[in-house]
Order: structure tokens, then C-alpha cells, then sequence
């Protein structure tokens, strides 16, 4: 019964490091740790609903990663769009195709920011790299 206890409150300690409210960027974010030894991702996401705000700074993150792992396609694309009966508008964007293989990422610090009826998420990934 003591080591189940222990563990739980091992775990909630564990929690609560890993997931806190804020009221500015964390420094974490800002500049990432560094290391030969494991890459890092810092992502940001924003929502109405906590989740999917976290789902995409998830995602942010692993991008993040993966532009360290992979390779890093970048393509310029013009988009032409025809404006009254003589005009025409060109833009020109960029797309980004990243090819990489992503093992055992794990969030390691999550922060959460609630302004008004909108969460913005912040993650912190790692991932070892590979020998």
C-alpha cells in the first residue's frame, strides 16, 4: 500500500512539472536546449478548444525536429488569380516538404495559456538521436 501511494505521488509530481499555466512565453520555447546527444522541438498551437491547441503544437514541434533530421525540400509556387476584367494578381508562396523517421518523441515540458475563450499550448519534444 506505501510503494502504491509513493507512486502515485511520484507520478502527480511528475505532472505537475510537466504541465502548467502561464502568462508569458516560456524560455523554453524561446531558446530550446541544445544537445549532441537528443534532438529538441519547441511548438506553439493555438485553439478555442485545449486539445486541439495542444495537438497542434505537437505537431509544430515534430516539425521542428524533423527539419534537424531530415531532409528539407523547398519549393516556390506561383498562384495567378484574374482581378475585374483587366486585372491580375500573382503571388508567390513557398512549400516546404520535409522527409524524415521520428522515434520515440516525447513531450517533455508542456505549457498552457488561456486568453479568453482561446488556448495557446506550448511543447517542448525530445528525441535521441541515433548512432
Amino acid at each position: 500500500m506505501k510503494k502504491l501511494i509513493l507512486l502515485a505521488f511520484i507520478l502527480v509530481s511528475i505532472g505537475v512539472n510537466a504541465q502548467y499555466f502561464v502568462n508569458t512565453i516560456p524560455e523554453w520555447y524561446e531558446n530550446p536546449p541544445k544537445s549532441t546527444k537528443k534532438y529538441f522541438g519547441a511548438g506553439v498551437g493555438t485553439s478555442k478548444a485545449a486539445d486541439i491547441a495542444e495537438s497542434k503544437a505537437i505537431l509544430d514541434a515534430k516539425t521542428k525536429i524533423a527539419e534537424q533530421v531530415g531532409t528539407v525540400k523547398i519549393d516556390d509556387k506561383k498562384v495567378s488569380t484574374n482581378i475585374g476584367v483587366k486585372g491580375k494578381q500573382e503571388e508567390t508562396f513557398q512549400t516546404k516538404t520535409i522527409e524524415a523517421k521520428l522515434t520515440d518523441v516525447r513531450v517533455i515540458k508542456k505549457a498552457i495559456m488561456q486568453d479568453g475563450e482561446n488556448y495557446t499550448v506550448y511543447v517542448l519534444m525530445e528525441m535521441k538521436r541515433r548512432k
